[in-house]
Order: C-alpha cells, then sequence, then structure tokens
C-alpha cells in the first residue's frame, strides 16, 4: 500500500516516448466507494485549467512517477464530472476525526491505497506532535460508515478498537 498523499508533486510521464507532461497536482476520491478517482495535472499548458486525468486512464500509479500509455488520456477533469460525491485529498487531510460518542481521535494526515486498484483502505492519524514522536502514527481501515463535513470527520465509535500503530501498518 501506498500514501496518496506521496502522489503529489510525481511527475507524469507518456510510456511510449518518456516524455513528462506535467505533475500531479490533486487527488479526487470517493469515500463511499474508497476509491481514487482522478488526479489533476500541473504544468500541462499555461492556459489550460483542470486538466487532469479518470483513474482508468492511468496505466501505472509508480512509486516514483504516474505513468500514462498516451497523452490523449489528458482532459479536463473537474469533481462535477465525476461520478458520486468526490472530494480532493488536500481538503481532506488535516481535518479532525471524532467518533459517534465524542472522542477525539487525532487529525487525519494521510490515507493508504491499493496503487494497482485505487482502492482506499485505510487512514493516518496523527494524535499529536509528542504522540507521534512517542508512539508514531496510528493506521485505522477505513470505516464503512462516516461523516465528512467541511472541518472534520465523524467515526463509529467501534472503529477506535482496530486502530494500529503505524509500524504494523502492513497488517491492514
Amino acid at each position: 500500500m501506498q500514501k496518496l498523499s506521496n502522489l503529489f508533486g510525481l511527475p507524469v510521464l507518456i510510456t511510449g516516448t518518456g516524455t513528462q507532461i506535467g505533475e500531479v497536482k490533486e487527488v479526487f476520491l470517493n469515500l463511499e466507494r474508497a476509491a481514487v478517482l482522478g488526479i489533476v495535472l500541473a504544468g500541462v499548458h499555461w492556459f489550460a485549467n483542470n486538466q487532469g486525468v479518470i483513474l482508468e486512464d492511468v496505466f501505472r500509479l509508480g512509486r516514483d512517477a504516474v505513468m500514462l500509455r498516451t497523452t490523449y488520456a489528458v482532459r479536463e477533469l473537474t469533481p462535477a464530472m465525476l461520478p458520486g460525491t468526490v472530494c480532493c485529498l488536500g481538503d481532506l487531510l488535516t481535518k479532525q476525526i471524532y467518533t459517534d460518542t465524542g472522542l477525539h481521535c487525532g487529525i487525519l494526515t494521510d490515507a493508504l491505497f491499493d496503487s494497482s486498484t485505487g482502492e482506499i483502505k485505510a487512514y493516518e492519524i496523527s494524535e499529536g506532535l509528542i504522540a507521534d514522536l512517542l508512539y508514531g502514527r496510528k493506521i485505522m481501515p477505513l470505516p464503512q460508515a462516516q461523516v465528512v463535513n467541511q472541518d472534520r470527520i465523524i467515526i463509529p465509535d467501534s472503529m477506535t478498537n482496530l486502530l494500529i500503530p503505524e509500524s504494523k501498518r502492513c497488517e491492514v
């Protein structure tokens, strides 16, 4: 599994020519489907905004680059063009996480996903700088039911039992 925030700034390359056509500026997600929907590119054209690629047109989401087979995969891409309720990864990060019983779990610092399918698997949660240094961050499987609003995420109280140290994240 890979951290979604690691996609920010990655070069987007064409496999057949090696040409770089831009960099990843934003990632569109659908939390209801627990899926990455597409990426928005920076540096494609000076005069073109909202250029991106839907996930189905991405050949590989690699550790060091996003690979496309053709430049024709790049098109205008906005949240309104994608199915379901779309959120931007940049807007999701740093949201406060609370349980439905009022317990504060921490701050969402990242999401983990399967780079071959685009499926979001888990959240990375920080309980603060000192706790991060002493104990590390926590990983929580993606909740089946959650409420995401402008400032916070509300999760079922039972999810607190599933928090594991980041050092054991391969078990998620």
